[in-house]
């Protein structure tokens, strides 16, 4: 397997490709007329709270390692599932992102039967 060329700027593929995904009036941005699809660079650095600058940097590959905080950020400004945030990490990092556990609402039925079953009487 061959090693990735230098000029390859794979994580800053990826942003402008999901970026280009979006609908911008899901946003409440203006429908004015654009001259690519998708959100602005500007619109997404807006919505994950970070330098329009920065963000440009991290598209054009230049921005160096951006910390999994930004990256988390920037997964939520452009709504990626789970599998689209851990490539984006694999990406920007190198490793996939720590486990996220999603708060349950309470106990599923399936899982009081086990419960009920491991109690003793």
């Amino acid at each position: 397997m061959s090693e990735p060329l230098a000029h390859e700027n794979l994580l800053g593929a990826y942003l402008k490709d999901r970026r280009s995904k979006l609908d911008p009036a899901t946003f409440g941005f203006p429908p004015e007329r654009r001259r690519t699809p998708g959100l602005r660079r500007e619109e997404v650095a807006q919505r994950a709270n970070i330098s329009a600058t920065w963000y440009t940097w991290l598209e054009q590959g230049r921005g160096g390692a951006p910390s999994a905080d930004v990256l988390d950020r920037i997964a939520r400004a452009l709504m990626l599932t789970d599998v689209e945030r851990e490539h984006l990490f694999l990406l920007g990092l190198g490793r996939a992102p720590e486990v996220r556990y999603h708060r349950s609402e309470g106990v599923t039925p399936r899982l009081q039967r086990v419960l009920d079953l491991l109690e003793p009487h």
